[in-house]
Formats: C-alpha cells, sequence, structure tokens
C-alpha cells in the first residue's frame, strides 16, 4: 500500500466551501483621470486612423505569398490547433 505524504485535515472539501457564508468583498477603485478618454484625444485618434491607408500593399503581398506557400500553415500548427480543438470543450452542449 502507498501512504500519503500530504496532509489532508487542511483541505476543504467541496460541502464545507459550499456551507460556508459569503466573504466581504471589496468593491472595485473608482476610476481615476487617467482611465478616461477626452474628446481631443478620440479626434487624434480618429484623425491617425484616417490617415491609414484602407490597403496596404505590403500585406496584401505577403497574403499572396502564403497562398502560394503549399506548406503553409505548416503541419506542427495545423496538429497543434487540432489538439487544441479535440481538448476545448463543446459549447453547444
Amino acid at each position: 500500500m502507498i501512504n500519503s505524504t500530504s496532509k489532508t485535515e487542511n483541505i476543504l472539501r467541496p460541502e464545507a466551501i459550499a456551507a460556508r457564508p459569503p466573504q466581504n468583498r471589496t468593491t472595485a477603485p473608482l476610476p481615476t483621470e487617467t482611465d478616461s478618454i477626452r474628446a481631443s484625444s478620440q479626434e487624434t485618434l480618429k484623425e491617425a486612423l484616417r490617415a491609414q491607408p484602407e490597403v496596404r500593399p505590403e500585406v496584401v503581398e505577403r497574403a499572396k505569398q502564403l497562398l502560394a506557400d503549399g506548406n503553409y500553415p505548416p503541419r506542427e500548427i495545423i496538429r497543434r490547433l487540432s489538439e487544441m480543438l479535440m481538448q476545448s470543450a463543446d459549447l453547444a452542449e
């Protein structure tokens, strides 16, 4: 027989956790001035976005190169993604 080396007297059992009264929770801190966006900074961000081209030719070219590559994405990436999908919970249930 294998003896346990863990102390079990300090472990909380599920029924003990369920019977506990709720603990007092602290409220979230109120937002500070650094947590807000001013109208002037919003306009600056909008202008920066407007200055970006809708189509970036270098990104389109890179996509075309990857599309033409028969080994993209690499098999290792496909394998890892498929493992992750198999291990993920089925959200339809």
